[in-house]
């Protein structure tokens, strides 16, 4: 089904839900802006709701406002536990969240992992997104289910841009996941030297220990990345 969605084949599309009841994925037909598949599950199966999560995908405000009118709830989430305004941080369209946030969408609704819209923001690296999340009321501080904060994401994928809105507007650098460790820890672990000058830059606590006692500089060390150990110790790391 997923090459058929991708390939725009609506016939091979239409034969595998018809003929072998293969259900088409709304979550493909969003990546790959499939709209004529979307319309088809949907007159398929009349489900307003589930379709409407995925509405942000296509980046129509209007497709959106279509489904709220036929009574779309605006909070309802798919099998992720996510919303249609944590789809919006996908392809980071301020017009949407604008429109689903002033219908009464949840900002600060979590998925089934704990994540907000603005957690989700900062892993892709969508800065329209989290600005307008963060303008709306969005907990910049608050944590997944794993204790991750939005700033951690931000530096989990070196996401420079996004990283320094956030911490222009009191994101805790220094906040640490359930196992105790940080951003920096997290830099330090997967060699990514960038995300390491940028967190010390800004005022992450170098030393600062996890769970079980271990710095970043241990994590650097103990993964032989020798770059970043050295630049943590040029800037007084210790084990």
């Amino acid at each position: 089904m997923e090459y058929a969605i991708t390939s725009h084949n609506i016939d091979f599309v239409t034969f595998l839900m018809n003929e072998h009841k293969i259900e088409i994925n709304l979550n493909y037909c969003g990546k790959h802006k499939n709209l004529e598949s979307f319309l088809v599950y949907f007159d398929q199966t009349n489900d307003i709701n589930k379709c409407f999560v995925y509405t942000p995908l296509f980046n129509f405000p209007s497709l959106c406002e279509y489904f709220l009118s036929l009574g779309a709830y605006i909070n309802e989430k798919d099998n992720n536990g996510r919303t249609a305004l944590y789809n919006v941080a996908l392809n980071n369209n301020k017009e949407i969240a604008e429109f689903l946030i002033s219908h009464g969408a949840n900002i600060n609704e979590k998925d089934n992992d704990g994540e907000t819209a603005l957690h989700h923001a900062a892993l892709k690296n969508s800065k329209k997104a989290a600005e307008f999340l963060i303008s709306h009321g969005a907990n910049i501080n608050e944590k997944d289910n794993c204790g991750a904060t939005a700033i951690y994401n931000a530096a989990l994928n070196n996401n420079k841009e996004t990283a320094e809105f956030l911490i222009s507007h009191d994101a805790n650098i220094n906040e640490k996941h359930n196992n105790g460790e940080t951003a920096l820890h997290i830099a330090a672990w997967y060699n990514d030297i960038k995300a390491a000058k940028f967190l010390i830059s800004h005022g992450a606590n170098i030393n600062e220990k996890d769970n079980d006692g271990r710095t970043a500089l241990y994590n650097a060390e103990l993964n032989n990345n020798k770059e970043t150990a050295e630049f943590l110790i040029s800037h007084s790391a210790k084990k």
